[in-house]
């Protein structure tokens, strides 16, 4: 994956009404009003949460229950599905989730 870099960029137009800008790069993907900037990095702390608590079911599920990683995986679906029905916000599960290349990762090591 190239290296990319997502920033904020707060701003006024010239009615005076407050934006927060999101770029990657030097390309602005989206502007925001400050309640939808608020409620954006909610649902980042929230899904950051949510990956740790991710992290611990895949673990738990391959090395106290003794699932597959497959079956770990539904598993972690079927809870994300829970949590949606209690209304945490998200888009649905997606396999390609599971799978992720990180350029820190050293050859070999498991992922």
């Amino acid at each position: 994956m190239k290296d990319r870099t997502l920033w904020h960029q707060s701003g006024v137009n010239k009615n005076g009404e407050p934006f927060i800008q999101l770029l990657v790069d030097d390309e602005v993907i989206c502007q925001l009003t400050p309640d939808e900037a608020r409620d954006h990095a909610k649902n980042v702390l929230e899904a950051t949460e949510a990956s740790e608590q991710d992290a611990f079911m895949l673990e738990c599920m391959q090395k106290q229950v003794g699932l597959d990683v497959a079956r770990a995986m539904q598993v972690i679906i079927d809870f994300r599905l829970w949590r949606e029905k209690r209304g945490k916000k998200g888009p649905p599960s997606d396999a390609r989730e599971f799978v992720r290349t990180d350029k820190h990762e050293k050859p070999g090591a498991a992922s």
